[in-house]
């Protein structure tokens, strides 16, 4: 049922789309899908938390590594960046339909968020103290210009087109890591 509102959210819009749709979808009668599901935000929900269920298992594997903080920092951002990459219907309805979230799905999507950013914040803090960069690392301001950037990734990224998904990656890595290691820039 996930797969089939994924497939449908993203080729439709969340808005565009209707119950009656997903049921369509399903092979089932409107009347069955409420059954399973009270309101089409629940299927957002089960999205979105199925999805942070699956990037969590990243976070967490990089957060408790006793590796150096590089690897860890690269580690991350790669995975992190790949399955944006490898799961571009899901990961781009967090990106367009949050707006379409009422308050207590809202208030999830924002915790969600601000734990991958608490995540990436202390990866770059990690590092900069690793490579003793001091105080000119704006870990705050570093995390969301990095985490800007791959979640725009499905806005653009075509599996067609001249790089794959791990060169991409692989290069969101390398632009990621010298705006950590340059520190911030001179006003």
């Amino acid at each position: 049922m996930v797969a089939a509102a994924v497939r449908l959210f993203y080729s439709k819009g969340y808005a565009s789309t209707s119950m009656q749709d997903i049921a369509d979808e399903l092979g089932l009668l409107k009347g069955s899908l409420y059954y399973y599901i009270d309101t089409k935000e629940t299927l957002l929900r089960r999205i979105f938390e199925s999805s942070h269920d699956q990037v969590q298992v990243i976070a967490e594997k990089y957060k408790q590594s006793d590796a150096p903080a590089m690897d860890r920092f690269s580690g991350f951002l790669n995975e992190y960046t790949l399955w944006y990459l490898d799961n571009i219907p899901r990961a781009s309805l967090f990106a367009r339909e949050w707006r379409h979230a009422g308050d207590d799905l809202r208030a999830v999507m924002v915790e969600q968020r601000r734990y991958y950013d608490h995540t990436l914040r202390v990866l770059i803090v990690e590092l900069a103290e690793d490579y003793d960069l001091g105080s000119s690392v704006d870990a705050p301001m570093m995390s969301n210009f990095i985490m800007s950037a791959v979640s725009s990734v499905p806005d653009w990224f075509h599996s067609t087109g001249s790089l794959t998904a791990a060169q991409v990656a692989t290069r969101y890595v390398d632009y990621a890591t010298r705006v950590v290691l340059n520190g911030a820039p001179a006003l």
